[in-house]
């Protein structure tokens, strides 16, 4: 995990640039939750060092919200920006959906969560594109996404997990997709991975993980994820068992705004 350090101005820009290149390969905008994120952090970027407290109060909980949710728009902008318009029909697809949904995750209900579903599908898909190192996302993949590594394929299906008592069933769902698209796959070189997202189980998305320092920092997100597959792995090893052996494994993500007292600076951290 590395811990970035950009500026609140540069964060503002990055944004921007990914909320024009979205719009340029044809996502339509309405006075959703993305503008909203824009004009909050357009202002806040340079007040908060000027703000009285009783600003601060009122403000800063939606400012962290806001931060927090820009992430994956971000990162998918960075990651596809120089890949062909008609490659990313798909992409385009899930960031449509994905422009929806309450403005703060932590008002999501088991009704609003197709939104940030999607957003996740084409997040990991950005992640995994390494283009330098020769590991492509699959675009046009039958599952929720794909990973191309030289000729092996990996088929991905995702699913965001927002109570523990939701894990087995969505590890159970993803493994029986993943088992129909393999049994449509000839050749050895295919495999099915699970991908989850589980930052709800931490957290609703508003909230501030604070460390002294950035070794601290590091060190309290390494030990979460360490709990978190110590006290769950049972659940998907055994779904894993029972499932296609061409099913290989299971990815973990998380996220958190963070702050490391040492530099003063709010951070998305990501494992």
């Amino acid at each position: 995990m590395t811990i970035p350090t950009e500026s609140y101005e540069d964060i503002f820009k990055n944004y921007s640039d990914a909320l024009l290149w979205m719009e340029k390969i044809g996502v339509k905008f309405s006075s959703g939750r993305t503008q909203h994120y824009k004009k909050l952090i357009s202002h806040w970027k340079d007040h908060y060092k000027v703000a009285t407290k009783k600003e601060g109060n009122i403000i800063f909980p939606d400012f962290v919200s806001s931060i927090f949710e820009i992430h994956n728009f971000i990162d998918i902008y960075k990651a596809f920006q120089n890949t062909p318009n008609n490659q990313l029909v798909h992409i385009v697809e899930k960031l449509q959906k994905g422009i929806n949904g309450p403005i703060n995750s932590a008002e999501e209900s088991p009704k609003s969560t197709a939104a940030r579903n999607f957003l996740f599908e084409a997040s990991f898909a950005a992640r995994a594109h390494r283009p330098a190192n020769n590991v492509l996302a699959i675009l046009d993949a039958v599952s929720d996404t794909g990973i191309k590594i030289d000729n092996k394929k990996l088929w991905v299906e995702c699913k965001r997990i927002t109570t523990v008592g939701k894990i087995e069933d969505n590890v159970k769902k993803a493994c029986k997709q993943l088992e129909s698209t393999l049994k449509n796959k000839s050749g050895s070189g295919h495999r099915g991975i699970v991908a989850i997202e589980v930052t709800k189980l931490f957290h609703s998305g508003d909230q501030i993980l604070v460390s002294e320092n950035d070794t601290q920092l590091k060190n309290s997100i390494d030990k979460m994820m360490d709990n978190f597959i110590y006290k769950y792995s049972e659940i998907w090893q055994k779904l894993f068992d029972l499932s296609n052996n061409k099913i290989i494994g299971l990815v973990i993500q998380f996220a958190f705004m963070a702050t490391s007292e040492s530099r003063s600076l709010l951070v998305h951290t990501s494992q």
